[in-house]
């Protein structure tokens, strides 16, 4: 039986992918002498880095290919242990919410049987370790953190339409 929820609606996917994309322009500026400007070259970056994020999830690092309009070809290699160095703040930020909603339904950590991570960020290996390690437990790595939103989404409708 779900007793609360909580999480941090201004804190997703995007958010890790942005602090690797700062990361990689100030790399960019001070190896080519110049700031990334051109919005084709900086698309292609996002897109990148996103599948970059992607790939971490398995593995312990991975190659940023780009082929940029305005500097030719660039190969950055990215590990997992710079992604998680990058947002350590924001893997660190995750506990907030967790002690709300436990506050909220007046129980302890200890009290929970189960874990269950919803939406795609969860799939980060650090994510998943930092609730894992407050918890002194694994989640349910059963549930497709994906449909579950989708489903929660779903659920909230029908409650809301009636």
């Amino acid at each position: 039986m779900t007793v609360a929820m909580a999480g941090n609606n201004r804190l997703g996917g995007q958010d890790f992918n942005n602090r690797v994309q700062s990361h990689l322009m100030q790399h960019i500026k001070e190896k080519y002498g110049k700031a990334l400007d051109d919005q084709e070259d900086i698309q292609q970056l996002r897109l990148a880095i996103e599948a970059a994020k992607i790939q971490l999830t398995t593995l312990p690092a991975t190659n940023i290919d780009l082929n940029l309009r305005s500097l030719g070809k660039m190969i950055y290699r990215l590990t997992r242990d710079d992604f998680e160095f990058l947002n350590e703040d924001l893997f660190e930020s995750i506990i907030e919410p967790i002690e709300a909603a436990l506050n909220d339904a007046e129980i302890k950590a200890s009290d929970i049987d189960e874990i269950v991570l919803v939406g795609g960020s969860t799939r980060i290996p650090r994510v998943r370790s930092v609730v894992g390690r407050y918890f002194g437990k694994a989640a349910n790595h059963g549930v497709d953190p994906e449909l579950a939103v989708v489903t929660g989404a779903a659920v909230q409708a029908g409650v809301i339409g009636g």
